[in-house]
């Protein structure tokens, strides 16, 4: 009987084991099952995230801002700690020109990730842009501490000093730099660029000289060269500059800009036969353009073609009729050609214009002397000397026309 109450107990223990196993399992089960649902949507957030990012990311590069927000948004949304998504809404902030917005991402993601440079450069970038240039300074250092060989932080670091006004730190920075890339041409231009708010034009020359070394047939290069040379009155360097530029173009609208370019620099250095040819060239694109007609028979003059000097200014007056350089030009030619009679004609057409008169009655005098009229000569004179010139420029013209004619 004792027996039989002790397994009844025994079995009623077991049950009581059975049924609280029963339920660890049930509860264990369930928690087991929530911590799996809660990994599989942090997984299905982050992979979503994911692949939004990857969404926005071609969005921003296609400019579609407003798109790429969103979808950066909604990154965040899914994963708020995603920083590559808190990258994104700051560039699209300063692509927007929205520098407050942007200053506030960059700052959120570079609090996360310091020693990343190019969050550190796109904060500096943007406390430049809003005319910060302490901080901008300070960021841009950092930046160039983590990446001291990356030819963008350093050229932002030398383009602050000289922003600041401290030109001699941006070229003792800018002269150790390159000396210790002596191949990198954009550093060079950076310099350059510095020597010429300078106005020191023969080191920027210098530079750019180097730099096209470096890479000869660098449009870029060439244009920035030629420019120096046109701002330092180095016309027949100015002329070779632009041939390279022109045999490197294609046809239109860039490629005449480089013939009249050619041209005005061809006159410049005194090779009035290569000016012919460039102003010709330009008149067969533009047959009634009075200007290129008139420049084309200034060559003409300087290369002593008067009869085809005198034909352009007559084109020039069929064109142009209030052009009355033309008849400056008509009247230098005669002049020359010994039509002393008509060139005076030709000067008086001009001489009731204030900036040409003294030119316009020294050429008549002259015109008249020439002819063996006295009178008519001295009176021109008179008239000439009774006129002040305008401007050192116009005494220039009127000395030097004179001693040439």
């Amino acid at each position: 009987m004792v027996s039989q109450v002790r397994k009844r107990a025994m079995n009623r223990k077991m049950k009581i084991m059975l049924l609280v196993f029963a339920v660890q399992l049930f509860f264990a089960a369930n928690c087991q099952s929530r911590i799996n649902k809660e990994k599989i949507k942090a997984k299905w957030n982050k992979d979503s995230a994911d692949i939004k990012l990857k969404m926005a990311q071609e969005q921003f590069e296609t400019g579609q801002y407003e798109q790429a927000e969103e979808s950066a948004r909604q990154c965040l949304e899914a994963d708020p700690n995603m920083l590559q998504a808190k990258l994104l809404l700051g560039k699209i902030k300063f692509s927007q020109e929205d520098f407050a917005q942007a200053k506030r991402y960059f700052q959120d993601y570079i609090s996360s990730n310091e020693r990343d440079e190019t969050g550190l450069f796109l904060l500096a970038l943007t406390y430049e842009r809003t005319g910060d240039s302490i901080f901008a300074m300070k960021w841009y250092k950092k930046a160039l501490e983590i990446a001291p060989d990356n030819m963008d932080y350093i050229i932002a670091v030398g383009q602050m000093c000289q922003a600041a006004g401290d030109f001699n730190l941006a070229e003792s920075f800018y002269k150790e730099k390159m000396a210790s890339n002596p191949d990198n041409t954009d550093l060079k231009v950076a310099a350059a660029q510095m020597y010429l708010v300078k106005n020191e034009n023969d080191k920027a020359i210098q530079l750019y000289e180097q730099a096209l070394l470096l890479k000869p047939q660098s449009k870029e290069l060439l244009e920035a060269l030629g420019s120096c040379y046109i701002l330092t009155n180095q016309w027949g360097k100015s002329l070779e500059i632009h041939q390279k530029l022109y045999s490197l173009s294609i046809a239109g609208e860039k490629k005449n800009r480089y013939i009249e370019t050619m041209a005005i620099s061809a006159m410049n250095a005194g090779d009035y036969n290569a000016a012919m040819k460039y102003y010709s060239e330009l008149i067969t694109q533009d047959k009634r353009n009075a200007k290129f007609w008139l420049a084309m028979g200034q060559a003409a003059l300087g290369s002593g073609s008067l009869e085809q000097a005198i034909a352009c200014s007559r084109k020039v007056l069929e064109y142009a009729p209030d052009m009355t350089e033309a008849w400056l030009l008509s009247g230098s030619a005669n002049y020359k050609n010994n039509n002393f009679l008509q060139a005076a004609c030709d000067f008086q057409k001009v001489a009731d214009i204030p900036q040409y008169a003294k030119f316009t009655w020294l050429m008549t005098g002259r015109c008249y002397e020439k002819l063996g009229m006295t009178e008519e000569s001295n009176t021109a004179y008179q008239k000439a000397e009774q006129i002040e010139a305008d401007s050192e420029l116009q005494l220039l013209l009127t000395e030097g026309n004179g001693n040439n004619l």
